[in-house]
C-alpha cells in the first residue's frame, strides 16, 4: 500500500478517536454544567485569538466577529485549530517566553471541539462578551496621523519589483513615535515592506529624478532607532511602548521599501502608515540587531541544507523583541543563547517554518544575556521537488538575496544595554560585524549573478566602510566602465579615493557627479572634503554650505564646515552653523563638541564646560567635562588653567586614565622626565572605562605606548622603549612599521650572568 494511503487511513482513524474522546467529554461537561455555548464559552476564544485577523479590512478571506459567522465555519475551524493550522503561532509548543501569544492551549481545543460537537449551541445573549472593535483596519486604534504612499502600477512582469517610496513628514517640532503600523491597500502582491527614515534629502533626489512613482535600487534610509518597522503577511503590528520611543524630525522622509510580486495582470500598490505618538520621551534607547549568515549557497535537490552563524556580545544586554527572517525554502529555524558559563537557552525554536506568517515575538520578561553570550543562528531549507513551497521547479542552486526565489537567515533582535553608558561599546561592534556580514552576502550574490549592479554598489560601500578602500576603487571602476553610469557610483568612487589618500582623484570624481546632477547633497560633501585636504579652504566652505543648504540633515557637512571655519578663527559663523546644526540633530554629543571648542577659544570656560558637559551626557563614552576643557586650555595657551581642571578631574574620577595620561603628556613636553614616566605608568595600571568602545580604547592605548616609547627613546632606556613597542603592538597589530623599531633595539641584557 502507498505512503500516502497508509497516512489518509491513519488520519480517518485518529480523527475517528478524536471525534468519539470529544462526544464522551460533552457528555461528562454537560452533566456538569450544561453544554458548551457560543456565548459563554466560544466567543471568548474567538474574539481574543482569531478576530484581531479575521475582520472586515484584514488580510483574512472571512469575518469571525458575530455567532454566525462562526457557526458557518464551526467545522472548518474545528479542522485547522485541532491541526494547529489556525491561529497562525510558529514557535515551538513549550516556548512560553513570548506576550501576546495566539496558541490555542489544550482546554481552548477541547472547547471548540465540544461546542461543534454538540451541535454549536448559540447560549444566553446576556453572557456574551463584547465583540472587539477595530477602527478603519488599525490593529492598535485609531493613528495620531495617517500618512499614504504614492500609488504605484504593477504590470504583468515575471519577475519580483523592489520599490522605494518616500513619504514626506508633515511635521513643524520634533515628535516621539510609540509605534507605526503599515497597512497595504493590496496585500495580496505585497511580499514584505519595511520604513526607514532618511535625514539627508537624498531619497527626495532619487524620487525626483524618476520618472515614475518612488525610485528603484538601495533604499537611501535606515532603521528608525532600535526599531524594526515591517509589513510582512500574517504579521500583527507591535504596539511599541512609550519607554522605547523613537524621536521623528522634520526636514526629513519616510522611505518605505517595498517587495512586490506580479500576479500576472495589472495591480495598484499603496500603503498607509499609521503613527502613534509617545506622550512621554523614553526611558531606554534600544538597539536592533540583524544576526544571521548571508553565505548562503544552498544547491539543487538539498533536502536539509543548513545555515548557521554568531554574534558575541561584547556588553550585558536585555533581549526584548526577536524577528526571524526567511523565504520559501526554510522549513525550521533555531536561536540560542550559549551564556559564558555553558548555560545554553532557546530564544525561539520554530520547527515548521512558514513565510506566509512571519510575526515579531516581544518576550513576557527581557531576556538577559551577559557579556560575551553567544548568539547562535541555524536554518535549514529544503531545496528538493518534494518541497511544495519551492518555487523553482525544477529545483535549481539558491543563494542569499532579497527576491523571492533567493534565501535568507536572518534574526533581528530588539536589545537595551544594561548598563545604559554601554550602548556606544555595542553599537560600534555590531557595525563591524554587520559590515563583514553584508560583504560575505554580496559577495555571494556576485558569485550568482555578476551583473548585479545594486550589489556591486552595496558591496562597495561596504569595502568602504571597513577601511578597505582599494578593493572598493576596483569595483567601482569595473562598475562604471561597463555601464550604465549614474551619480550614485561615481560619487562613491570619490569617497573611495578619498579614503584611499588620493585627494585629487577624489574631486575629479565629485565634479564629473556634480557635472551631472548639481543638486547632490553627497557630491557637494565629498567635494568639500577633497578640497580641504588640498588646503582650499574657501573653495572647501562654498561646497560644504551647498551640502549643508541642500540636505540639512548632514551633519558631518556641518562638521567639517565648522571646523574650517574654527581653524580659519571665524569663530562667529562657526557657532552659527553648529546652532543650526542643533535645530536637526539636537542629540547629537559632536555639536556640542564644537561648541565648547568655539567657547573655549574665546576664553569663554565656564560656557566651554557646559557644552563639554552637555556631550558627555549624550556620550558617555567622552572624557570627563573638565579633560576635555583642560585640552581646549593647552591649545589655547593657558597650561596652568589646564594643569588644575586635570588635577580636578583626576580626584572627581580617580580610577579615570585620562588624566594621568594628558598630565604625563605635559611633563615630557617640559622635560619632566621623572614626572612623566610616573604619570605614563599611573595611565597604564588603570582599568580602561567599560564605556569605550573598541576604536576609542585602542586610540588610548596607540597613545599611552607611543607616548612612553617616545620617553624611552628620551631617557635613551632600551628596557621601557621595548616594553612600550610591545604594548603598542598589541593595540596596532596592522602597523608593521613597529615591529621594525622593535627590531632596531639594542638587545636584552643576559640576565643569567647576574644570577
Amino acid at each position: 500500500m502507498p505512503m500516502r494511503h497508509r497516512r489518509a487511513i491513519l488520519s480517518v482513524l485518529v480523527l475517528a478517536v478524536i471525534g468519539m474522546a470529544a462526544w464522551y467529554a460533552v457528555r461528562q461537561r454537560a452533566a456538569v454544567r450544561g453544554p458548551v455555548t457560543f456565548t459563554r464559552d466560544v466567543a471568548p476564544i474567538v474574539f481574543t485569538k482569531c478576530a484581531p485577523c479575521h475582520h472586515p479590512g484584514e488580510a483574512a478571506p472571512f469575518s469571525l466577529l458575530t455567532y454566525d459567522d462562526v457557526r458557518h465555519r464551526a467545522r472548518q475551524i474545528v479542522d485547522v485549530t485541532q491541526k494547529r493550522f489556525m491561529p497562525p503561532w510558529l514557535p515551538a509548543e513549550g516556548h512560553d517566553l513570548f506576550a501576546d501569544s495566539r496558541r490555542l492551549s489544550d482546554a481552548e481545543l477541547q472547547t471548540i471541539q465540544e461546542w461543534v460537537a454538540a451541535g454549536t449551541l448559540a447560549g444566553d445573549a446576556a453572557e456574551l462578551p463584547p465583540a472587539p472593535v477595530f477602527a478603519d483596519g488599525w490593529q492598535n486604534g485609531p493613528p495620531d496621523l495617517i500618512l499614504e504612499s504614492p500609488s504605484y502600477t504593477l504590470t504583468s512582469t515575471d519577475r519580483d519589483v523592489f520599490r522605494n517610496f518616500v513619504v514626506p513628514i508633515p511635521l513643524d517640532t520634533p515628535r516621539w513615535v510609540r509605534s507605526i503600523e503599515l497597512r497595504p491597500d493590496n496585500p495580496r502582491v505585497t511580499h514584505h515592506a519595511r520604513l526607514g527614515v532618511d535625514s539627508t534629502n537624498e531619497s527626495i533626489r532619487r524620487d525626483a529624478e524618476d520618472p515614475e512613482p518612488g525610485y528603484a535600487g538601495m533604499a537611501w534610509a535606515q532603521d528608525p532607532d532600535g526599531q524594526l518597522v515591517i509589513w510582512a503577511p500574517g504579521l500583527i503590528a507591535d504596539p511599541g511602548t512609550d519607554s522605547v520611543a523613537w524621536r521623528l524630525v522634520p526636514k526629513s522622509a519616510l522611505v518605505l521599501h517595498t517587495h512586490m510580486q506580479p500576479t500576472g495582470k495589472t495591480e495598484v500598490v499603496k500603503f498607509r502608515i499609521g503613527i502613534h505618538f509617545a506622550k512621554d520621551p523614553p526611558r531606554q534607547h534600544p538597539a536592533m540587531l540583524r544576526i544571521g549568515s548571508s553565505n548562503i549557497d544552498i544547491p539543487a535537490g538539498a533536502k536539509n541544507h543548513t545555515v548557521s552563524d554568531k554574534y558575541v556580545l561584547p556588553i550585558d544586554v536585555d533581549v526584548h523583541l526577536i524577528f526571524p527572517h526567511a523565504h520559501s525554502l526554510c522549513t525550521e529555524l533555531q536561536v540560542h543563547a550559549e551564556r559564558p558559563d555553558g548555560s545554553r537557552q532557546a530564544l525561539i525554536t520554530i520547527p515548521r517554518f512558514d513565510e506566509n506568517w512571519h510575526d515579531a515575538y516581544r518576550y513576557r520578561q527581557p531576556v538577559r544575556l551577559p557579556r560575551g553570550t553567544r548568539i547562535l543562528s541555524k536554518f535549514a531549507y529544503d531545496n528538493s521537488a518534494d518541497n511544495i513551497r519551492n518555487r523553482n521547479q525544477p529545483p535549481r542552486r539558491v543563494g542569499y538575496g532579497s527576491n523571492a526565489t533567493d534565501e535568507m537567515a536572518d534574526v533581528y533582535l530588539q536589545v537595551t544595554p544594561v548598563h545604559v553608558d554601554q550602548r556606544a561599546v555595542l553599537m560600534e561592534d555590531y557595525k563591524q560585524y554587520e559590515l563583514q556580514s553584508q560583504i560575505v552576502g554580496h559577495r555571494k550574490t556576485l558569485e550568482l549573478d555578476p551583473g548585479n549592479i545594486w550589489s556591486q554598489e552595496a558591496l562597495a560601500a561596504c569595502y568602504i566602510g571597513s577601511g578597505k578602500p582599494g578593493e572598493a576603487i576596483a569595483i567601482l571602476e569595473q562598475r562604471l566602465n561597463a555601464g550604465p553610469e549614474s551619480v550614485s557610483p561615481v560619487v562613491s568612487l570619490g569617497m573611495a579615493y578619498q579614503a584611499s589618500g588620493d585627494a585629487v582623484r577624489a574631486e575629479a570624481q565629485f565634479r564629473r557627479a556634480l557635472a551631472r546632477d548639481a543638486k547632490y547633497p553627497l557630491a557637494w560633501f565629498g567635494l568639500g572634503q577633497a578640497l580641504a585636504a588640498q588646503k582650499q579652504s574657501e573653495s572647501a566652505e562654498h561646497a560644504y554650505r551647498q551640502a549643508v543648504l541642500l540636505s540639512p540633515g548632514l551633519l558631518d557637512a556641518h562638521i567639517n564646515l565648522a571646523d574650517l571655519l574654527i581653524a580659519r578663527g571665524q569663530l562667529d559663523p562657526a557657532a552659527v552653523v553648529c546652532t543650526s546644526a542643533l535645530g536637526d540633530s539636537p542629540k547629537m554629543a559632536k555639536i556640542y563638541l564644537k561648541l565648547a571648542e568655539i567657547s573655549a577659544k574665546r576664553k569663554h570656560y565656564d560656557e566651554s564646560l557646559k557644552y563639554c558637559g552637555m556631550a558627555q551626557q549624550l556620550a558617555p563614552y567622552t572624557h570627563p567635562p573638565k579633560v576635555l576643557l583642560a585640552v581646549f586650555c593647552f591649545a589655547n595657551g593657558d597650561p596652568q588653567l589646564g594643569l588644575k581642571l586635570l588635577r580636578d578631574a583626576r580626584a572627581e574620577s580617580p580610577v579615570h586614565p585620562m588624566p594621568a595620561l594628558i598630565l604625563g603628556q605635559f611633563a615630557r613636553q617640559q622635560q619632566q622626565w621623572p614626572a612623566a614616566r610616573e604619570q605614563f605608568t599611573a595611565a597604564a595600571s588603570l582599568p580602561i572605562p567599560a564605556n569605550w568602545p573598541a576604536s576609542h580604547r585602542k586610540r588610548f592605548l596607540i597613545l599611552l605606548n607611543s607616548e612612553s616609547f617616545q620617553l624611552a627613546q628620551q631617557l635613551q632606556d632600551s628596557e621601557y622603549a621595548r616594553l612600550s613597542l610591545a604594548k603598542w603592538m598589541q593595540a596596532e597589530p596592522e602597523n608593521r612599521k613597529l615591529q621594525a623599531l622593535y627590531d632596531a633595539l639594542p638587545p636584552e641584557p643576559d640576565r643569567s650572568l647576574e644570577r
